[in-house]
């Protein structure tokens, strides 16, 4: 396999590539996985003290899902962002491979991807909030 550092040595040939063939993805592409799993746990997808405080809020629940809801969300936000974008996902993951094994854990020249997805996923949960909120609002 080439050297995917030699091919990516840098944040800026990373992010050309990028933009050349990044394929956008929306809420509507994940809306149908993270709402199934909201019917599926009864809507029950906080960590137990928080749900039974009472008290859920757009502004802190997602620092309060459950471990199981993070997981879920994270797969189902990852599953849509591959099928939509494999060739730059593998790439990504093969440059954060190739720097851990090569002792680079500092060099991240695939930020970007790891900047959009943080960024998509943030944006997501706040949209599955505001359509489905009101089943945790007391």
């Amino acid at each position: 396999m080439e050297d995917i550092l030699a091919a990516f040595p840098d944040r800026e040939t990373f992010d050309r590539y990028w933009e050349e063939n990044y394929v956008p993805v929306t809420y509507e592409d994940v809306k149908e996985a993270f709402e199934d799993f909201v019917t599926s746990a009864g809507g029950h997808i906080f960590l137990s003290d928080y749900e039974e405080g009472g008290c859920i809020s757009k502004e802190d629940f997602k620092d309060n899902l459950s471990q199981e809801a993070q997981f879920a969300f994270q797969d189902g936000l990852t599953e849509v962002f591959y099928d939509k974008n494999p060739d730059l996902y593998e790439t990504a993951f093969a440059i954060f491979e190739e720097a851990q094994m090569s002792g680079n854990q500092d060099v991240n020249v695939a930020v970007t991807f790891h900047e959009t997805f943080n960024r998509l996923y943030a944006e997501f949960l706040d949209r599955l909030f505001e359509e489905k909120g009101s089943i945790w609002q007391r």
